[in-house]
């Protein structure tokens, strides 16, 4: 019997045991689907704030995560405090609370622990003050921290929990809605679970705030300078499209124009200290109550590049805004001190304004922004011409620039479609009188714009890179046209510019390729160089211009007396040849000063074995003063104005006529008969 009852209370235990572990299991995975349920909603959350990034406070987010862990731990109270942000869901927090309150001790946070749990009777003194100002007996508490730190070496270096602290999460009286309001005393593996999820959620959210952190440090650090701290030219153009999208306002550019001469004399670190003080300089025009009265409204500055920076002032009409910009440089011009050295800048406004034919209509921040920038660009490009420190855009300023912006986007066309041109004007001796040669000019018939000379789309090729094209194009042509006159018995020469940009290592290849090619004799090709770019450049242009003259090629310097060669100057360059602005030429007739110039040069050049040829001969009167002095070669409309090949062609033919021979009979040259009067029609630019 006695076998039978104990048999029955084993069995009876175990069926208990059984029953235990089974609630257990079952709980566990109430648990479980709890925990997993919290961190759903919790990721949500996070995730819906992460998408909102820049526009969200965030306070949305931090209450859906309190509401997710007060439903989880059944909490009478949870309290979220990030930064400046303090959300509580469940029963509100005591009204007499402090803000010091609201900062959990240091000694509520466990070194070591992701979250800790307190009772009030058991806590220390500074955690139980903190429970006690919050009514609550037991708490909860994560701190919400920054990702974890590593060292060189790779190894996790947590930091001290307190000093690595974003903020916090309080949960009130865990478990106060069960059996009546009462909490039973959970189990250690309980707690240790709870604390775990805790810990798991306060991470993600320490994430997230330091996602959020980065990212808008990131976004700030986008629109902002690095080295003055101002805005930059993406984030001035944002601003400027909320200043001025209410109504009026204009647009400075400044520009200092002193970061090279500081970079060069001083170096670039105390470059960079020029600009940071022009920034602060500008930063104090634009917030003085001087400036203020002058142009009431939003002021902001940026830097562009450089010592170039924008100002935008809102709600001005363009007359208060002009004068803006001339109180502004006022308080500009002054002396940078940088390592006790005063540099006065030559401060230049260029100013654009809203409300102007072509602005007045226009309701889009942005695009009103973009286009108040560039006309202020273009107004400042104008002041740097020499047309007055301050100036303010005009339409035809906006014209000048579309058709720069026409040239720059139809050169490579232009030379695809047949549209650029050679044409020949050709050079006579004025003691033999007879035609040596030709220099090769280039005309451009732009389909909008017309005939073009180089004078206007030259410089702007030389300043986008793409002098080398028309370079390769004119020169090709022109050894074209002199293997075919070649060919007809006429030895002529034939000259083509060069910007001294063209003069890198690969040009002598290029010329010495281009003459085989055509099977011209190198001496019959002349390049020339203007002496300002040669001077400026002379250092890069030198080894260039030697290999072509090894290649046979003959050198000039063109346009000689306005740049600033020196006699020794000169005879370090390898040239044959020395070309007299036009300037000088054509004033002959007038000025006893421009013959004295050319009568030097010609000496100048016979002094040192050198051809001179002077350009701009349109009378016969200059050429025969040229022919007294000596001077060797005359070109100009005297002699005949730029020609097609065709047309050149036709016009040595009827020299040869009038001669009494085919042009270049055996090899001889075409004689030229000088006029007796002046050269017809107006002198037009080569």
């Amino acid at each position: 019997m006695s076998a039978l009852v104990l048999t029955a209370l084993v069995v009876v235990v175990v069926a208990v045991l059984a029953l235990v572990v089974v609630i257990a299991m079952r709980a566990a995975r109430r648990r479980r689907t709890s925990d997993l349920r919290t961190l759903g909603a919790v990721g949500r959350a996070l995730a819906a704030h992460a998408s909102r990034r820049g526009t969200d406070d965030g306070r949305a987010a931090a209450r859906a995560v309190a509401e997710a862990l007060r439903q989880r731990f059944d909490a009478r109270r949870v309290v979220i405090a990030v930064a400046t942000l303090v959300e509580q869901v469940g029963v509100p927090l005591p009204d007499d609370l402090r803000a010091v309150d609201l900062v959990a001790p240091d000694e509520a946070f466990r070194p070591g622990r992701g979250a800790s749990r307190w009772h009030r009777r058991s806590a220390p003194v500074a955690v139980r003050s903190w429970m006690r100002a919050r009514g609550t007996a037991e708490i909860l508490v994560a701190p919400v921290a920054a990702p974890e730190l590593y060292d060189a070496s790779g190894e996790a270096q947590p930091p001290e929990v307190v000093r690595s602290r974003r903020g916090v999460i309080e949960i009130h009286e865990p478990g106060r809605g069960r059996r009546g309001g009462g909490r039973r005393m959970p189990g250690r593996s309980r707690v240790r679970g709870e604390l775990a999820l805790l810990a798991t959620i306060a991470r993600q959210v320490g994430a997230e705030v330091e996602n959020t952190r980065l990212e808008a440090r990131l976004r700030r650090d986008a629109h902002r300078d690095p080295l003055t701290d101002l805005l930059n030219r993406s984030g001035f153009l944002q601003a400027t499209a909320r200043e001025l999208h209410a109504g009026g306002g204009a647009v400075a550019v400044v520009s200092f124009g002193l970061i090279d001469q500081v970079n060069d004399t001083l170096g670039h670190a105390s470059g960079e200290q020029f600009v940071t003080l022009a920034a602060r300089r500008l930063e104090a025009v634009c917030g003085s109550g001087r400036a203020a009265s002058v142009a009431p409204g939003a002021r902001l500055a940026a830097r562009l590049e450089g010592d170039t920076f924008a100002v935008v002032v809102a709600d001005v009409d363009p007359e208060t805004a002009h004068r803006s910009a001339i109180e502004m440089r006022d308080h500009l011009v002054r002396p940078l001190v940088v390592e006790g050295i005063p540099f006065e800048a030559p401060v230049l406004v260029g100013v654009a304004a809203a409300g102007v034919p072509g602005l007045a209509g226009e309701r889009d921040g942005h695009v009103l922004a973009s286009r108040l920038l560039s006309r202020a660009d273009i107004a400042l490009s104008a002041a740097r011409e020499g047309s007055g420190p301050v100036r303010c855009y005009e339409p035809s300023m906006g014209e000048r620039a579309d058709r720069r912006l026409a040239l720059i986007r139809g050169f490579g066309p232009a030379v695809t479609d047949g549209h650029l041109r050679v044409h020949y004007q050709p050079t006579v001796s004025l003691e033999g009188r007879t035609v040596l040669g030709v220099e090769a000019l280039a005309r451009w018939e732009h389909p909008e714009l017309g005939a073009l000379l180089p004078d206007e789309f030259v410089p702007v090729l030389e300043a986008t890179g793409q002098i080398g094209g028309l370079t390769e194009f004119v020169l090709d042509e022109s050894l074209a046209a002199a293997r075919r006159w070649h060919d007809r018995g006429m030895r002529l020469s034939v000259a083509v510019n060069l910007s001294v940009g063209s003069l890198d290592d690969g040009f002598p290849d290029l010329v010495a390729a281009a003459l085989d090619r055509h099977g011209v004799p190198a001496e019959l090709l002349i390049l020339e160089v203007t002496e300002s770019g040669v001077s400026a450049e002379r250092e890069y242009a030198l080894p260039a211009l030697r290999r072509l003259h090894a290649l046979g090629c003959r050198l000039a310097v063109d346009d000689f007396g306005t740049g600033q060669s020196s006699l020794a100057h000169l005879r370090r360059l390898p040239v044959d040849t020395v070309k007299i602005d036009k300037s000088f030429v054509l004033g002959m007739g007038t000025e006893t000063g421009d013959v004295a110039v050319v009568r030097a040069i010609v000496e100048m050049g016979h002094t040192l074995g050198l051809t001179v040829v002077a350009e701009g001969v349109e009378s016969a009167a200059v050429r025969t003063a040229l022919a007294d002095m000596g001077c060797d070669v005359a070109q100009g409309y005297l002699v005949s104005k730029p020609l097609p090949a065709g047309c050149l062609e036709q016009w040595l033919d009827s020299l040869a006529e009038a001669g009494g021979a085919p042009p270049g009979a055996e090899g001889g040259p075409v004689r030229w008969s000088p006029p007796t009067g002046t050269a017809p029609g107006t002198t037009g630019a080569a």
